[in-house]
């Protein structure tokens, strides 16, 4: 059996006048507990005993006694998701669509967590300790999630390179010098001319890294290391955008652990210089 959200967002059996209450009441459940029917009445184009009616419609005695479960429910909700559909449709409210993206990105997240070892961390970390330069390998979105983390390897000391032309990309894998570590981001770990990167960087014993969703992909087997991250398939659950999200947190971590091995003043002088010269 529904509960009483669940009721409100399907709007089975709603009248347009009850879908057009039912849709204010999920989106802007926070104003109610100061707001008089007469005030709610207004706000949705109804009446009083219009709201009182479609409170009992819902097996409550009056609006009161409806107000109060509704409420609850709600901070029920706030307090623990308990979103398990997270596709995504055109009868979905804002408060709904906003209770599945958070319960989909946690859920996202979570799973890309139990999906890592620490071990990958420490031969990744290895890897970036000795080297004096990370060049990144990635096309379309992911050159976004490239970019961010370049820029947080510059604070930890590291030069970084991120070529959005692919032919760019090719020219730095052909001329790669030592000390160079290369970092891969592909959702499918299939896409061929990042796959023919890591053949010429593999010849040229050069140390590779691989954020995937494919743990097993063609990718996958030409790299040192491989962070496996959570994905969807649909647009319906965001679809590659889900990969984005869990590519930006192996970034991050692999960002936390440089900076933990660190002299911290000499990266807190970096931060004071940029606060003092750049504003934002």
């Amino acid at each position: 059996m529904k509960n009483l959200v669940e009721q409100l967002q399907a709007k089975e059996g709603f009248s347009p006048s009850e879908c057009i209450l039912a849709d204010f009441l999920l989106e802007n459940f926070r104003l109610l507990a100061g707001m008089s029917t007469r005030q709610l009445a207004k706000e949705t184009y109804t009446n009083s005993a219009a709201i009182v009616r479609f409170s009992q419609k819902l097996g409550f005695g009056g609006y009161t006694e409806f107000k109060v479960q509704f409420l609850a429910e709600m901070m029920e909700r706030i307090r623990n998701p308990q979103v398990t559909d997270f596709s995504m449709t055109d009868r979905d409210t804002v408060q709904s669509l906003m209770d599945k993206v958070t319960g989909l990105e946690v859920e996202a997240l979570r799973s890309t967590r139990g999906m890592l070892d620490a071990a990958q961390f420490m031969r990744a970390l290895a890897m970036l300790s000795k080297a004096q330069h990370i060049d990144f390998y990635a096309m379309d979105e992911n050159l976004n999630i490239a970019q961010m983390a370049a820029s947080g390897f510059l604070m930890a000391n590291k030069g970084t390179t991120v070529h959005p032309a692919m032919t760019m990309q090719y020219l730095s894998a052909a001329g790669m010098q030592k000390g160079h570590v290369s970092f891969f981001i592909s959702r499918t770990g299939e896409n061929r001319m990042l796959i023919d990167i890591a053949h010429l960087l593999r010849l040229r014993s050069v140390p590779r890294l691989l954020i995937t969703s494919a743990p097993s992909s063609t990718l996958a087997s030409l790299a040192d290391v491989t962070f496996p991250v959570a994905t969807v398939d649909t647009m319906e659950k965001l679809g590659p955008r889900i990969f984005l999200l869990g590519a930006k947190y192996v970034t991050d971590l692999l960002f936390a652990v440089l900076m933990t091995r660190l002299d911290f003043s000499d990266a807190k002088k970096k931060e004071q210089w940029l606060n003092g010269h750049f504003h934002y």
